[in-house]
């Protein structure tokens, strides 16, 4: 049995990184083997080391959870200590925030206005396209109701590559090869991704044996998305 540590988790102070910390939380929890402790549907079979985990994860919460309405969700179930109920209120609460409904606001925009060829990234072709993909998965986590679709993540990929070269025609190809052999030409998000970072991956790889490769100035490439930055293509950061 892995032993908890409170070590591993990480304080909540920011509200627009809130997508992020649950994230790291819940990922934190399964390397522990708690996530029944935030489970409302759990049956409990061992009460008194359910108890145990309970005032163990209730303090976490206590000590971590540093925003005020998360504080006072916590304070109010000080006595139960039942953390499932701790939990689903509080992701509630800032899965519903303004902070987060601001920052879906400015990552959409950001994936509506970038293009690969603007020359604002330094970095391969094969991790611009995985970046991409990840901020439309991190922007449907926090706007559900307006969630990107198949049909319109593929769209705004396909705008995102449309001038480069070896990566323009590879959904035209996939769908005249789809179409020749009769079946249908429909295609996920994800398949779109697959076939662009093989294109992508030959593309970098050539770069690197002909001694093209990409600054080390450019080492790391972050989106910072806080409530009041909406211009995206300036929060790609370049760090010596």
């Amino acid at each position: 049995m892995i032993k908890p540590s409170a070590q591993d988790f990480k304080p909540y102070c920011e509200a627009n990184r809130w997508v992020d910390h649950k994230d790291v939380f819940l990922i934190t929890l399964e390397a522990q083997n708690l996530t029944h402790l935030v489970d409302p549907s759990y049956v409990v079979t061992d009460v008194d080391l359910h108890k145990a985990q309970q005032s163990f994860l209730c303090k976490v919460l206590r000590e971590n959870m540093t925003r005020h309405e998360a504080k006072s969700i916590v304070k109010s179930h000080s006595k139960t200590k039942d953390t499932a109920l701790i939990w689903q209120p509080t992701c509630e609460t800032y899965d519903k925030s303004m902070s987060t409904s601001l920052n879906g606001d400015a990552i959409l925009g950001w994936l509506r206005r970038t293009r690969l060829d603007n020359g604002k990234w330094n970095r391969s072709q094969g991790e611009h396209i995985t970046f991409y993909e990840d901020k439309i998965d991190k922007f449907n986590e926090m706007c559900p109701d307006s969630e990107i679709n198949d049909m319109q993540g593929v769209r705004m990929l396909q705008n995102l590559i449309a001038n480069v070269p070896n990566l323009a025609n590879v959904l035209i190809l996939y769908r005249q090869t789809k179409t020749s052999a009769g079946l249908s030409d429909k295609i996920t998000l994800r398949q779109f991704v697959s076939l662009l970072a093989q294109q992508a991956q030959v593309y970098d790889n050539g770069r690197i044996r002909s001694g093209c490769n990409y600054r080390q100035s450019a080492a790391t490439h972050e989106l910072d998305y806080e409530i009041n930055a909406h211009d995206f293509d300036q929060d790609v950061r370049r760090r010596p």
